[in-house]
């Protein structure tokens, strides 16, 4: 019974490494990789004419992104001390602009986030890349100009380079047409309009990517003090039901505030006993930032029907994984 069973089991993983062949050697791949390619070179041109420094990334670090929502805890231990797989590196922006000598940083980062399977969900990877960038002494109008600019600069390079890989997708690119500045919305005044699924369904009505604003999550998004309950952050919207590609806020950087925002979503001080001395310090300063999915802007450019459709390898939620 034992063999059968074995014999059962290789089969299957058989077949999926043959989607995974399959998957592969798609003919669309290697345009949309190429589309992929010009937008990272954009990017990086973009961020080298406006000055801002590029930093390399961290894969493990014994802080992390602390996310207000259930993913897989992804721990290694090394040399004694326990390190977790980087979320995103928003601390270490933070850290890293204590520096005298630095204003305005990006990094292209990897990043590992162990999601929940959705069904019918087309936008997650538990395994992923953004480009992710903080400004010192920068409010959400600094980061909304910059990233509006960003996001120009991006289209119409691809439009002008990738002309034979649109040709060989089979889709144009009006898409890739937008105006800037972009419009701005409450989380609040479009849940009130659309319901609870608000993101969905005001991204398949819109024609142009949009600002959503004012969330309450993650610790380190700094509150208004002049209008408690409201939050100085935002996301990336981008039209025809892409949903979210963009995510960022003003931080929370003096001590008294980060104990209270820890404080009221149960975050563990110990683990960030070292953050909490630079904060009380004075040492972290006053920044804004944001971060982009570097995937989720290629399937938003390629018009590709899932996330997973712009990656090599399978990185979906609840899939088999044999690479």
């Amino acid at each position: 019974m034992k063999t059968y069973v074995l014999k059962d089991e290789r089969k299957k993983e058989l077949e999926v490494l043959d989607k995974a062949l399959e998957k592969i050697g798609r003919k669309e791949l290697p345009y949309i990789l190429r589309v992929q390619q010009a937008i990272l070179k954009a990017v990086d041109e973009y961020m080298y004419k406006k000055e801002i420094t590029r930093i390399m990334p961290l894969m493990i670090a014994p802080i992390t992104d602390t996310l207000n929502h259930d993913v897989e805890e992804c721990e290694v231990k090394y040399e004694g001390q326990k390190f977790d797989i980087t979320k995103s590196m928003i601390f270490h922006k933070q850290i890293m602009l204590s520096s005298p000598y630095l204003d305005k940083i990006y990094i292209v980062s990897p990043n590992v986030r162990l999601e929940q399977q959705e069904e019918g969900d087309k936008r997650h990877l538990f395994e992923f890349t953004q480009v992710d960038l903080e400004f010192k002494n920068a409010d959400m109008d600094d980061i909304f100009e910059f990233e509006e600019g960003l996001m120009k600069y991006v289209f119409d390079y691809v439009k002008k380079e990738c002309v034979d890989e649109f040709k060989a997708l089979g889709i144009g690119t009006s898409h890739l047409d937008i105006s800037i500045p972009f419009k701005r919305y409450t989380t609040q005044e479009l849940k009130a309009k659309y319901g609870d699924d608000f993101e969905e369904r005001a991204s398949a009505e819109a024609t142009q990517p949009f600002w959503l604003i004012n969330h309450k999550r993650e610790f380190y998004d700094a509150e208004d003090l002049e209008k408690p309950g409201t939050y100085r952050n935002y996301d990336l919207i981008w039209p025809r039901g892409y949903i979210e590609g963009l995510s960022g806020g003003e931080r929370e950087y003096k001590y008294d505030r980060i104990l209270t925002r820890m404080r009221e979503l149960d975050v563990d001080e110990g683990a960030f006993r070292n953050y909490i001395q630079l904060a009380k310090d004075g040492k972290i300063p006053k920044t804004a930032g944001a971060g982009f999915g570097v995937e989720r802007m290629t399937r938003f450019v390629c018009q590709q029907k899932e996330i997973d459709d712009v990656t090599v390898f399978t990185r979906k939620p609840g899939q088999t994984y044999l690479f």
